[in-house]
């Protein structure tokens, strides 16, 4: 998120916490003019009774807020007549909250894919604009439209598209869902229900301070695995199983007038706008299931998540009213009729984005140069010219950061790169990393750091990872907190060469997205947690001399040819590290199957390993390279490692 975003956001809840003022209930068939949203900013604070109470104020008051002057839904009629007025100025920005699958089918021309569950993940929150007008849409308007609500929450200008992409198009495989066919013609009474007893406020403790930071925190948390919607068929029978010890609070969120013209048995009527505040917070059960409902499941969908922000155990009654009640003067709304047949378009298929992404990374490797010698680095900082140094990124844990870190150095861990959830989001991730000064990144042993620059270097940073890591530049025992190389196993080698498999086909991923960044970012997201980026020599060898080669990985050697040649692990194939995501390569490797890399001394290893997780592959890199696997140093073809710089590091303060 840019400094820019930031200040807005802080200068943004002043002015815009002044200006909203509560107002009424509605019919979420109202027009769909929107307004500014109060917005703030994230900061840590420490978790007390206090703060626990603090943070369910602040998050009542911003939400109501936010609420206020709300129009949560667009028609998809108003949202074509502004796409097609030959003005592009007034655009929104649209964002498809389906799944990578279901996007590519077929989506609003122009749409970017962001699944709703990560829609309060900081990675999608830089996707946003702040200062343009936001529609999100969904399959049938729910999810939609909770993806809306957390970003009004959180600031932003947006609206849920009405109905979502069953109102859009009427081509049934674009939809992807079934759609609302005829209401189900369950009761309702006009006799009004009383709210519960007060029950308390709900306990929130996420330990932030400010209001965006305490929602966007609730919101990863509880998006996961929460499912929003309850269809009324499951409702009605509850209620009606003679069992009324596990019947939920059934909260209407209409009008008071269209409550009275007829509700579901039980219900309570508390407007959609005013459910955030501390009174209503206050008669709602917690621990206790709820069912929220509305006209056509919009607002219904805005109150669930709200109270789901907030800890309830909620869910929105699918389709509202329209989908209970067949009396035309209860459900007061123009229900769903059909689809009104807008175009869409479809994305590139899976192999297409695996091609698209694989030219942008070999085009990124051409002309690099990994890594950085710990010589190189400190020479650069002792010149006594502050203007040409480095951005410097320390990628190993906050614990071993703290121990000892050179001068300067910022801390991203290397696994919170893309998703840097529970840490103050403005000092954490890409959001640390300028894009427009050069990077050295390092870690322990050089293997991590090269994980990180790799990607840094694929999202277009001007990134290096320093050789050998801590290991090369401090002697300290206690601030290196590995253990460092010693000697090579002298493990053997051959020289024969081996044919590549042959092809296998290109890598088949989705992720919806249209550009290589955001490719890349998703990928990241999905391949990088929990992966181990590397093997020890060891273990490989342990893995190949068991007897059983159906267990084997393919080796592939990242060297030159030349070195290729002088000797390599037995079985292994060779392709250069600046050619690992060209066509023939990946056409060569098997989906599905291990592959273990290695080049010299674990650097370009894990360059190549990283960029084919990337791209979907089951691949490891070999620790310390060939100078960890052979005593030849004919076949080690560099100079290994012997010892460190004993460079100094400064230690992290309290």
């Amino acid at each position: 998120m840019s400094t820019k975003h930031r200040w807005f956001r802080v200068l943004a809840v002043a002015a815009a916490l002044s200006l909203l003022t509560l107002a009424g209930c509605g019919d979420d068939d109202a027009d769909t003019t929107t307004t500014e949203a109060p917005t703030t900013t994230a900061a840590p604070t420490t978790t007390t009774t206090e703060a626990t109470a603090a943070e369910v104020d602040v998050m009542s008051e911003s939400i109501t807020a936010a609420l206020a002057e709300w129009s949560p839904v667009i028609a998809p009629d108003a949202l074509f007549e502004n796409l097609s007025d030959g003005d592009e100025s007034n655009d929104p920005f649209i964002v498809s909250v389906r799944s990578p699958e279901h996007y590519a089918l077929g989506h609003i021309a122009g749409a970017v894919n962001i699944p709703w569950k990560s829609i309060a993940d900081d990675a999608s929150l830089a996707m946003l604009p702040m200062d343009q007008p936001i529609v999100v849409y969904c399959y049938t308007g729910h999810t939609g439209q909770v993806a809306a609500t957390i970003l009004r929450a959180l600031g932003y200008d947006v609206q849920n598209l009405k109905f979502g992409m069953m109102g859009w198009s009427d081509n049934p495989e674009v939809v992807a869902t079934t759609p609302f066919a005829a209401a189900a013609g369950y009761p309702t009474v006009t006799e009004a229900t009383a709210l519960p007893a007060a029950d308390g406020l709900p306990e929130i403790a996420t330990g932030r301070s400010e209001a965006f930071g305490i929602i966007q925190a609730r919101a990863q948390a509880m998006l996961a695995d929460w499912s929003p919607v309850i269809a009324p068929d499951a409702v009605f029978e509850n209620l009606s199983d003679g069992d009324d010890a596990n019947d939920p609070l059934i909260v209407s969120v209409r009008s008071a007038e269209h409550y009275a013209l007829g509700h579901i048995d039980g219900a309570v009527d508390i407007g959609w706008k005013s459910i955030a505040t501390l009174d209503s917070l206050e008669a709602l059960p917690e621990g206790a299931p709820i069912v929220t409902y509305c006209y056509t499941g919009h607002t219904g969908q805005v109150a669930a998540t709200i109270l789901a922000l907030f800890g309830y155990d909620v869910q929105n009654m699918k389709w509202g009213m329209m989908g209970w009640s067949d009396d035309a003067d209860v459900v007061a709304t123009t229900p769903f009729s059909a689809a009104a047949g807008y175009p869409t378009e479809g994305t590139a298929l899976a192999f297409d984005e695996a091609d698209v992404v694989g030219e942008a990374m070999t085009a990124a490797l051409a002309d690099w140069s990994p890594v950085i010698s710990a010589e190189a680095l400190f020479e650069n900082l002792s010149d006594g010219d502050e203007d040409n140094d480095p951005v410097i990124v320390s990628v190993r844990a906050p614990e071993h950061y703290a121990l000892g870190h050179i001068q300067g150095a910022i801390n991203v861990p290397w696994g919170t790169l893309t998703d840097p959830a529970g840490l103050d989001v403005a000092l954490a991730g890409l959001d640390a990393i300028p894009g427009d000064m050069q990077i050295v990144v390092y870690c322990y042993t050089g293997h991590t750091g090269q994980a990180a620059a790799t990607f840094l270097r694929m999202l277009g940073y001007d990134a290096v990872n320093l050789k050998w890591g801590m290991m090369g530049w401090s002697d300290d025992a206690e601030v290196v907190a590995t253990t460092p190389f010693a000697a090579s196993a002298g493990y053997p080698t051959e020289t024969e060469a081996n044919d590549l498999p042959e092809a296998d086909g290109l890598p088949a991923f989705s992720t919806g997205q249209a550009e290589v960044r955001d490719i890349l970012i998703a990928q990241a997201k999905a391949m990088l947690p929990g992966w181990a980026p590397v093997i020890p020599p060891n273990a490989l060898f342990e893995n190949l001399s068991d007897g059983d080669d159906a267990n084997d990985p393919l080796i592939v050697s990242v060297r030159s040819a030349e070195d290729y040649a002088l000797g390599h692990v037995d079985g292994a194939i060779n392709i250069g590290w600046k050619s690992i995501a060209t066509d023939e390569a990946l056409d060569a490797l098997p989906e599905g199957a291990p592959i273990v890399v290695y080049c010299y001394t674990g650097h370009t290893g894990q360059v190549a390993a990283t960029v084919l997780r990337l791209m979907g592959y089951d691949v490891q890199n070999v620790k310390f390279g060939m100078m960890g696997w052979s005593d030849d140093p004919d076949v080690v073809a560099t100079t290994p490692f012997t010892a460190p710089a004993g460079y100094p590091t400064v230690a992290s303060e309290g």
